[in-house]
């Protein structure tokens, strides 16, 4: 193989590199812009409204794969009671940002309780298929009860 031929074959390697980087981000950026938030709120005020109505195998069915590769239902619903027992007292929610970065999805979540304090909480989501599923929930430090979220006043 002579020099010029291998000079060739390596920009011919780099150009097909570069080309495939460049549609991976433009696919990416597609696919994140496709993401309809709605899509993401109907799962998590699915899987609070089981957690409210103590059906905790129902809830088990919005967590990813991921998650119930990882825990039984009996484990999961331990796991909830323990780490989680705010979650099936919570009588609202509201929603705020939403990141996506393709199969993946960040929602921060307020979480009202009866008593009106607010939970805090990142949902981890992933996208499985054609739906989305909850691969996480992360609690923040909560606020008092009746606490004024900031917002704009009508």
């Amino acid at each position: 193989m002579t020099t010029r031929d291998k000079i060739t074959l390596l920009t011919f390697f780099f150009a097909s590199c570069l080309t495939a980087a460049v549609v991976t981000a433009y696919l990416q950026e597609r696919a994140d812009a496709n993401v309809k938030p709605a899509e993401l709120y109907a799962v998590v005020q699915q899987q609070l409204g089981d957690f409210r109505g103590g059906d905790f195998s129902g809830a088990y069915g919005d967590a990813s794969r991921a998650i119930q590769a990882r825990y039984s239902v009996e484990q999961f619903t331990a796991m909830v009671q323990a780490h989680y027992p705010g979650l099936t007292r919570v009588s609202r929610a509201e929603y705020g940002l939403v990141r996506t970065q393709g199969r993946h999805a960040t929602l921060e979540v307020y979480l009202i309780g009866e008593d009106g304090g607010v939970m805090p909480c990142v949902y981890m989501m992933v996208r499985e298929g054609d739906s989305w599923r909850i691969d996480g929930a992360r609690l923040l430090q909560p606020w008092p009860p009746n606490s004024r979220m900031d917002g704009t006043m009508l």
